[in-house]
């Protein structure tokens, strides 16, 4: 009996099944200096998380996932991708009750492959985390992680370590509001305006010719430009509201707004509208 009792204790249950449907505007999706080739784009994007869950004890849950990620963009075909990963996380909770903090470790992976094939990238990153819930109506949450990605060209390769924070008012029974913050230092990429001269492909801005790392030309954007691996510093925040709309469905309003510095400045504004649906 006792026997039976540990094996059943160990058995994984799962797989839970959870979908994402998106839409996102990005009003810097070049992610360009001012004045120098900023583009928009509206992206679509789905995604399936199937997870297994095995219980260690009373406090400490291992996870496994696998998820799959296809983004589609309505201007720039070149920035189609579809993504497949596994993630495996070691979450403990110290102490009982709601209101005990937990702590996670967690070791994802994912390959991508780009519709422009010079972008397709294989990343890993290690994260480590912290939650809790403060009262009874707020959460709040600490991700930090160094990652890495390895693409078939140079420019799309790089390095990066990042932390993310969020606050979470559960307003109602249905309402959720969302508060973010975010800082990460690495690698990027950005994106010029560029001309043919004596010597190939150039940036319209000058200055560009300054910035640290590997460049050439993309076709990407449907005129030309110059693709740069720049070393940057990035604060981000944001805003979102969700909405519970059945008893396993969620709508989410997000905003972020991203300032990047590598010499010159890099801003991005993201609205997003999601639909999360969880079998």
């Amino acid at each position: 009996m006792l026997l039976a009792g540990a094996l059943a204790q160990l058995r994984a249950d799962g797989p839970y099944e959870s979908v994402t449907a998106s839409a996102t505007w990005q009003d810097n999706v070049t992610n360009s200096a001012a004045n120098d080739g900023i583009k928009g784009d509206l992206g679509l994007d789905t995604r399936s998380d199937l997870t297994w869950i095995r219980s260690l004890d009373f406090s400490t849950l291992l996870t496994f996932t696998l998820s799959s990620d296809l983004s589609l963009s309505t201007n720039y075909s070149g920035l189609d991708n579809l993504g497949v990963g596994p993630a495996i996380e070691f979450r403990r909770k110290l102490g009982v009750g709601p209101f005990a903090p937990a702590l996670y470790a967690r070791l994802e992976g994912l390959a991508v492959g780009f519709q422009d094939p010079e972008r397709s990238n294989i990343s890993g990153a290690l994260a480590f985390g912290y939650q809790q819930r403060l009262t009874d109506t707020l959460l709040v949450g600490v991700d930090a992680r160094v990652g890495s990605y390895d693409a078939r060209d140079i420019v799309f390769t790089g390095d990066y370590a990042s932390v993310a924070s969020r606050l979470c008012w559960d307003m109602s029974e249905v309402w959720r509001l969302k508060l973010s913050a975010g800082w990460r230092t690495g690698d990027g990429v950005s994106n010029f305006t560029a001309y043919k001269g004596p010597y190939g492909w150039a940036p319209v801005d000058e200055g560009a010719d300054n910035l640290p790392g590997a460049w050439h030309y993309v076709s990407t954007f449907r005129q030309p430009y110059v693709a740069y691996l720049v070393s940057a510093r990035t604060w981000s925040y944001g805003f979102g509201i969700s909405p519970a709309v059945g008893r396993h469905t969620a709508l989410s309003l997000d905003f972020a707004h991203t300032d990047s510095q590598a010499g010159l400045s890099y801003i991005d504004n993201i609205i997003s509208l999601s639909v999360v649906h969880q079998f």
